[in-house]
């Protein structure tokens, strides 16, 4: 932990920490640090466990709220399909459909009573809409009674036309919206709406569709009742609201947001006022600018969700009480247990900093300095060892002084010496250390590119510097080879790519170092030549003939001339600078049973195959 360790070092570092200042550093670890590390855990433990509980209950009000609003639901549905079997309403709607004027305005009174029967089961049912394939309607409301049919006259006629497509394509119940409802006196609630294929069961005929309105109050009630009671009572704010799969509410305290869509749980374009959810909580005086905890659970049989929130404030009200109180009450402790010690050090401290202020004026010089102590203990007793040193001390000076000269004269000839020979020894080390700080410089301005090149660059400087004539594991030359070619494409501004085709099982092998180098950079400065993209280097290396590896450097860059590539095979010694190197190294390292072959076609690239005896390492580490 940071605070050990700072605590260990002001402990530790005696020029920062009086004695006095040890004491109360280590009154603080063996006393205070615990406790607060006590208290903290058990606040922490607390807040989980309670969050928990809290988690729990929400669950559990959550499962009484979907049941409850399963069951109104259901009960709903069964209304409507009570309403769609009618036969005497059935047989109504029929005549509304194909009667004269004299029976369509009949049938209309009667419907209109049918409906009223069914709308006084629940209190919650305010209206029933009949509407058939003309987009005509018959409609009975709890407070409406004019000819006017608030719901259904408000849309337009394409509305209109897709609402009852969705309803009469479909063989069941269909959840429709939450919507505000405003009758001819411009009284308005908000209301979700059922809807139901109607059709003669005896002729399978469509009749229409029924629309069964029913007030968002209801929805509302049953997700903030009694359920919350045992969270409420211990003062717990929580608060329910529904919303659908599309993020769209459809029930909440504020009826202006209803109809609006949460754009955390929004998953199509269909969304006219987007809010997050955040903004939608703080619509809620009890929530506004509060931490809270969000459960949520699908409604079985619906597109709806209830989102159950948790003010956590309020939850933790009264365990950031206890942890105050208890806050307080550790604080004073500390205050009365530091005026303690300071009161009862007060001497002890006053003897120490004598002897502290002694020895720092002997330490300056001051050899006259003394320690007079008027008590009779232990520290009485390093007083007095004090004055008998100095006294010493004092009579060595002189003996001291006369040396100084001829002791400051040969210190002084070998420190000049030795910087001499520092300052000739400018070695790799120089240049890797230089690079590495470059490097820190690069990455401090966030120039990662930089950083990147530079870092290859030390590492190729450190692989290439030492003996060259060293065997090392094909895998090492491999992974040299891939900085070598980073920078060479960052230098030719990634005008070609690097491919590797290498057996893994000979990644083992043994290989002397930087022997395909001159190959890789002769494709690379003369093969790619006047190229500024597309171009490719491949390197494959396989096992031949089964004591043989076969290296081949490939490119297709401009290539060689067959007249030239003639003469390169026709010489002992090929004139190129970087094929020559390779073909006098494998020439001495392992004599006839290395060969070298060149394949080129001018236009179209260039391979240098290498064949030269598998070795392995005899003991791997």
């Amino acid at each position: 932990m940071p605070i050990l360790h700072y605590l260990r070092s002001k402990f530790n570092n005696s020029k920062q920490a009086s004695l006095r200042t040890k004491l109360l550093l280590m009154f603080v670890v063996i006393s205070i640090l615990p406790i607060v590390i006590i208290q903290t855990i058990s606040y922490h433990l607390a807040n989980f466990y309670i969050e928990e509980k809290v988690n729990m209950l929400t669950g559990i009000n959550l499962f009484h709220i979907k049941t409850n609003i399963e069951s109104d639901l259901d009960y709903y549905k069964e209304t409507a399909y009570r309403i769609a079997v009618d036969d005497n309403i059935v047989h109504l709607e029929e005549s509304f459909n194909q009667g004269t004027d004299v029976e369509r305005a009949l049938s209309r009174g009667r419907i209109w009573k049918g409906y009223a029967s069914y709308c006084y089961t629940k209190e919650e049912i305010r209206g029933i809409t009949f509407v058939n394939k003309d987009l005509q309607s018959v409609y009975y409301d709890k407070k409406n009674f004019s000819t006017y049919n608030p719901f259904w006259d408000n849309h337009d006629d394409a509305t209109k036309a897709g609402i009852y497509s969705k309803i009469i394509n479909s063989n069941g119940i269909v959840l429709l919206p939450t919507m505000m409802n405003v009758d001819s006196a411009e009284r308005s609630d908000e209301r979700f709406y059922m809807g139901l294929r109607v059709r003669n069961i005896r002729t399978k005929e469509d009749i229409g569709i029924i629309i069964m309105s029913i007030t968002e109050k209801r929805l509302d009630t049953i997700c903030n009742i009694e359920q919350t009671e045992n969270l409420t009572k211990n003062h717990v704010n929580v608060y329910s609201f529904i919303i659908d799969d599309n993020g769209r509410i459809i029930s909440f305290r504020d009826n202006k947001y209803i109809g609006a869509h949460i754009k955390e749980y929004a998953n199509n374009g269909d969304t006219s006022e987007l809010y997050s959810l955040n903004d939608i909580i703080n619509q809620i005086p009890e929530f506004f600018q509060k931490r809270i905890i969000i459960n949520d659970t699908f409604i079985t049989g619906t597109n709806w969700r209830v989102i159950s929130v948790v003010d956590k404030d309020s939850m933790f009200y009264e365990v950031d009480i206890l942890k105050n109180l208890t806050l307080g009450i550790s604080l004073l402790i500390i205050l009365i247990s530091i005026v303690l010690i300071l009161i009862f050090t007060n001497r002890f401290y006053d003897s120490v900093n004598r002897i502290v202020t002694g020895i720092k004026k002997a330490k300056k010089g001051d050899l006259q300095a003394r320690v007079v102590l008027n008590t009779d203990d232990e520290l009485s007793f390093i007083g007095n060892e004090f004055n008998e040193m100095v006294v010493k001390i004092n009579a060595l000076v002189e003996d001291i002084r006369r040396q100084g000269e001829h002791i400051y004269e040969i210190s002084d000839q070998c420190r000049k010496a030795e910087i001499e020979a520092l300052v000739s020894q400018v070695n790799p080390h120089f240049l890797y250390n230089t690079l590495d700080c470059i490097n820190w410089m690069a990455l401090r301005k966030d120039e990662y590119g930089i950083s990147t090149m530079i870092s290859n660059l030390a590492q190729i400087l450190r692989y290439s510097i030492g003996k060259v004539n060293e065997q090392v594991p094909l895998y090492y030359e491999i992974e040299w080879l891939k900085k070598y070619t980073y920078l060479q494409q960052v230098r030719f501004n990634h005008s070609f790519v690097l491919k590797l085709d290498i057996d893994e099982m000979l990644l083992d092998c043994k290989i002397y170092k930087l022997l395909l180098q001159p190959l890789v950079e002769n494709a690379i400065i003369h093969g790619f030549k006047d190229y500024d993209s597309g171009r490719e280097l491949v390197i494959r290396i396989h096992r031949y003939q089964d004591h043989h590896l076969k290296i081949a450097v490939a490119d297709n860059g401009c290539g060689i001339p067959q007249e030239q590539v003639s003469r390169l095979l026709g010489q002992d010694k090929p004139d190129k600078i970087g094929i020559n190197n390779v073909w006098q190294r494998i020439q001495i390292y392992y004599g006839k049973s290395a060969t070298m072959n060149i394949t080129s076609n001018e236009g179209e690239g260039t391979t240098i195959s290498l064949i030269i005896p598998l070795l392995r390492w005899e003991n791997k580490q």
